[in-house]
């Protein structure tokens, strides 16, 4: 079976939560805030080879299971957005975060 190639989209909000969140952390342990921002790219990689290997989002479940999320070092979810053609990876949210910032990440607009 042949992979399919898809483009991958890192959207704006994606990287302004992931700076805001190295930001909070930095505050009480750079070291840990430097591990955060060390392990993103690798997490991204991983999931753009096996993205549909990822459990689907139960917040916003979808018809055609569209959005599906890595849990990244226990505390938080990378949400992303799985199609043939493309995946867009949404957002980074804490897991204590209330459902409604992660419903906010299905009407992101991106390029």
């Amino acid at each position: 079976m042949e992979k399919q190639a898809r483009k991958i989209i890192v959207t704006e909000n994606f990287e302004k939560q992931a700076e805001e969140q190295y930001d909070y952390i930095y505050i009480n342990s750079p070291q840990n805030a430097d591990k955060f921002a060390d392990g993103i790219s690798p997490a991204i990689k991983k999931i753009s080879e096996h993205p549909k290997a990822y459990p689907l989002e139960p917040v916003i479940l979808t018809k055609q299971n569209l959005y599906r999320f890595n849990l990244y070092m226990k505390s938080w979810k990378i949400i992303f957005k799985v199609s043939n053609k493309l995946l867009v990876i949404l957002g980074i949210v804490n897991t204590k975060r209330h459902p409604r910032e992660i419903k906010k990440l299905r009407t992101n607009k991106y390029k």
